[in-house]
C-alpha cells in the first residue's frame, strides 16, 4: 500500500510539472510541430541527475587519488635513499672481506716457510748426533786397543825379567861368563827402557786424544742443546701462527653459520664435515704431546685440522654465494606473506608457499643469486613464470610476470634483470609471486631476505 501511494504521488507531480509539451519551429514559411512526451521529459531529467552525480563523484575521486599518488611518491623517494645507502655499505664490506682473504693467504705462505725451516733444523740435528756417536765409538776403540797393547808389553817385560833372574842364579858359578852376559843384559835393559818410554808416550797421546774427545763431546752437547732450544722456539712460533689462523677461521665459520641459520636451514644439513672439537672464541683442538712422538707431529696435526677448517670455510663461502639472500625487486611492499591465508579470489583458507611483492607494473625483476634458468614461459595459474636453479639444492620461482627476459638453459648472474613485474595468471593485481625451495621443500622467502640484510652488512 505504501508503494502504491508513493507511485500515485510521483504521477501527480509529473502531471503537474511535466505535462506533454509541443515545440513549434518555423523554417522558410513552413511550420513544424515537435511533441515532447512526459516519458521523454522524465528520462531527460533522470539523465541530467545521473550526469551531475557522476561528475561530482569523478572530481572527488580525482582529488583523492592525486593525494594518494603524492604520498606514494614520497615513500618511494625515501626507500631509494635507504637502498643507495645499503649499496654503499655492501661495497665497503666486500672490500674488507677481500683484504681478510689476502691476509689468510699470506699467513699460509709464512706457515709453509716455517715448516721447511723446521725440516732443515731436524736434518742438521740428526747429522750432528750421528757425528757424535761415530766419534765416541772411534775413541772407545782406540782406548781399548791402547790398553791391550800396554798389557801385552807389560807381560812380556815381566817374563823377560824372570828369565834374567833365573839366568843370574844359574850363572853364579860362572863368574867369567857373568860379565859378558851382564853387558848383554844391560844392552837389552836399555832396549826395554826404550820400549817402556814408547809405551808411556803412547799412553800420553791416548790421554790427549781422550781429553780432546771429551771437549768435542761437551761442545757437541752444547750445540745440541742450542739446536733443541731453537727448535722449541720455532715450534712455539709455529703453534702461535697456526692457533691465530685457526681462531680467525673458526670465527668466520661461526659468523657464516649464524647467517645461514637465520634462513631456517641448519648449516650441518648443507655441508657434511668433521665435528668441531673447539668452541668459538677459544684456542684450537686439544692434542696431547706424548714421549716418542716424531718431531713436528703436533705441527702436522695442527696443520691438518687447520686445513679442515679452511675447507669448511671455503664450502660455507661457496654456499653463501648460491643462497638467494637478495630481494627480487628494488622497491616493494609485501601484500601476502608465506603460510596459511585466505585466498584473495574465493576467500577460502589455503596454504601460500611464496611471498607476494607489490610494486609498479613493469618494474624490473632481478635474479636473487647466480644460477641456471630451468623454466621460462607460461605455467598455468602462475602466468608468465621463471624458475632458476642456483645449485646446492636451492631454486627460486618468479610468477605473474608481465614479460620474461631470459630463456631456458641460460646462465644468469647475481642481480641480472630476468623479467618485468605484471599481472598474468591467477592474480588480482600487479605483483610478483616469489618462492624459494631447498631440495624440493618450500621455504619462507622473507627469512632469506632478512638474513641477507645481515650478510651484506657484514
Amino acid at each position: 500500500m505504501r508503494l502504491k501511494y508513493i507511485i500515485r504521488r510521483l504521477k501527480r507531480l509529473f502531471d503537474a510539472y511535466l505535462p506533454d509539451r509541443e515545440l513549434i519551429m518555423r523554417t522558410d514559411g513552413k511550420v513544424w510541430f515537435v511533441k515532447i512526451s512526459k516519458k521523454i521529459q522524465i528520462a531527460g531529467f533522470i539523465l541530467i541527475i545521473v550526469t551531475s552525480g557522476w561528475g561530482i563523484f569523478s572530481s572527488f575521486s580525482f582529488f583523492v587519488s592525486g593525494k594518494v599518488i603524492e604520498a606514494k611518491e614520497m615513500e618511494i623517494l625515501k626507500t631509494r635513499i635507504v637502498y643507495r645507502g645499503l649499496l654503499s655499505e655492501i661495497s665497503n664490506y666486500q672490500s674488507k672481506f677481500t683484504i681478510l682473504t689476502d691476509d689468510l693467504e699470506k699467513n699460509h705462505e709464512s706457515m709453509l716457510g716455517l715448516v721447511e725451516k723446521n725440516a732443515n733444523l731436524q736434518q742438521n740435528l740428526s747429522t750432528a748426533k750421528s757425528k757424535l756417536v761415530s766419534s765416541k765409538r772411534r775413541f772407545k776403540t782406540e782406548l781399548v786397543s791402547s790398553k791391550r797393547q800396554y798389557e801385552t808389553e807389560l807381560v812380556s817385560s815381566k817374563r823377560r825379567q824372570d828369565e834374567i833372574a833365573a839366568i843370574k842364579g844359574k850363572l853364579k858359578a860362572k863368574l867369567k861368563d857373568i860379565e859378558h852376559r851382564m853387558r848383554s843384559l844391560n844392552t837389552h835393559n836399555f832396549k826395554l827402557k826404550g820400549n817402556l818410554s814408547s809405551i808411556s808416550g803412547s799412553l800420553e797421546s791416548a790421554l790427549t786424544e781422550r781429553n780432546s774427545a771429551l771437549m768435542l763431546n761437551e761442545r757437541l752437547n752444547e750445540r745440541t742443546s742450542e739446536l733443541s732450544k731453537n727448535l722449541e722456539n720455532l715450534q712455539n712460533s709455529e703453534k702461535n701462527v697456526i692457533a691465530r689462523l685457526t681462531l680467525t677461521t673458526v670465527d668466520e665459520i661461526g659468523v657464516l653459520e649464524k647467517f645461514i641459520s637465520r634462513t631456517g636451514i641448519q648449516p650441518k644439513q648443507l655441508i657434511t664435515g668433521k665435528k668441531r672439537t673447539s668452541t668459538l672464541g677459544q684456542g684450537g683442538p686439544f692434542l696431547e704431546v706424548r714421549q716418542g712422538n716424531e718431531p713436528g707431529a703436533f705441527l702436522k696435526s695442527s696443520i691438518d685440522i687447520l686445513g679442515a677448517r679452511l675447507d669448511r670455510l671455503s664450502k660455507l663461502k661457496r654456499l653463501v654465494g648460491v643462497i638467494p639472500f637478495s630481494p627480487p625487486l628494488e622497491h616493494f611492499s609485501i601484500s601476502s606473506h608465506f603460510g596459511k591465508r585466505r585466498d584473495p579470489i574465493n576467500r577460502r583458507w589455503a596454504m601460500h608457499y611464496g611471498l607476494d611483492l607489490t610494486g609498479f607494473k613493469k618494474a624490473n625483476v632481478y635474479a636473487t643469486s647466480p644460477g641456471k634458468v630451468v623454466k621460462s614461459g607460461h605455467k598455468g595459474k602462475y602466468g608468465k613464470f621463471i624458475e632458476i636453479d642456483h645449485g646446492g639444492g636451492f631454486k627460486t620461482r618468479y610468477g605473474h610476470l608481465y614479460k620474461t627476459l631470459v630463456k631456458r638453459g641460460q646462465e644468469v648472474i647475481f642481480r641480472q634483470k630476468i623479467g618485468l613485474l605484471g599481472n598474468s595468471g591467477r592474480s588480482t593485481g600487479s605483483h610478483l609471486h616469489y618462492e624459494v625451495t631447498h631440495n624440493g621443500k618450500q621455504k619462507n622467502p622473507w627469512r632469506f631476505i632478512k638474513a641477507g640484510k645481515y650478510v651484506y652488512k657484514n
